[in-house]
């Protein structure tokens, strides 16, 4: 059976990341019948432009079924004699199961859901008490969202939320604490959360991560096992 598909003739260029605020128009394009639809998304994280292609050619190579798929990939490679690594975010979106299905509201609903990171639209949270440096926002470079937490003893709370230049690790949740064997204390409760999601360096998922994971440390067990050996 077939069904109507948009499909423009030729894929298109935006000068900007296309997010879901920005999906460009292509209601003009031309309806076909097709037994299935199709829209790719390549966001090319260097020149800050998007590709689309919406159409029912060109997708890449899958058994024939009813249901409908969502391919992304997240592209990095280095070519010789170019400094700066090629970054490429991509998705692919095929469809079988209802009319129009590869229209820009659905295009629009697919990037509310899987998108590429957008330091400019991702609302990182930005708050800082740390007596440590806090690395400032940096929106030009910022890779995802960061937040991080002291918990003291004392009940004081230092937390540096930001959108900082560069992220060692990718998407990162960590907990960490040091015991005192000597005064039997515990320093800072740390938490890390690393991540790209809109808005999602919140003190809320810092409080979630604390309510689902726990470190303890026994002291009197230690000392006990540890003067129990003591010859």
């Amino acid at each position: 059976s077939s069904l109507q598909c948009y499909s423009c003739k030729h894929f298109f260029v935006v000068n900007y990341l296309v997010t879901s605020d920005t999906v460009p128009s292509f209601s003009d394009c031309p309806l076909i019948n097709a037994t299935r639809c199709a829209i790719i998304v390549t966001w090319d994280l260097n020149n800050n432009d998007t590709v689309l292609l919406i159409n029912n050619e060109n997708v890449l190579s899958t058994k024939d079924t009813l249901e409908d798929s969502i391919a992304v990939m997240a592209y990095m490679e280095r070519v010789p004699d170019q400094e700066i690594p090629i970054v490429v975010h991509y998705l692919q979106f095929v469809c079988m199961s209802s009319e129009k299905c590869n229209s820009e509201l659905k295009l629009t609903s697919l990037i509310q859901t899987v998108s590429p990171f957008v330091p400019q639209s991702a609302a990182c949270r930005e708050l800082n008490n740390f007596t440590i440096e806090c690395p400032p926002t940096d929106l030009d470079a910022c890779e995802r969202c960061q937040i991080l937490v002291d918990k003291w003893p004392s009940a004081s709370v230092e937390l540096c939320a930001t959108c900082p230049r560069t992220t060692p690790n990718g998407n990162l949740i960590a907990r960490s604490t040091i015991f005192v064997l000597n005064n039997r204390t515990q320093l800072a409760d740390h938490v890390q959360l690393d991540c790209q999601l809109k808005g999602c360096n919140s003190v809320d998922n810092i409080n979630r991560i604390y309510k689902t994971s726990k470190i303890t440390f026994d002291f009197g067990k230690f000392f006990n096992l540890s003067s129990n050996k003591i010859v």
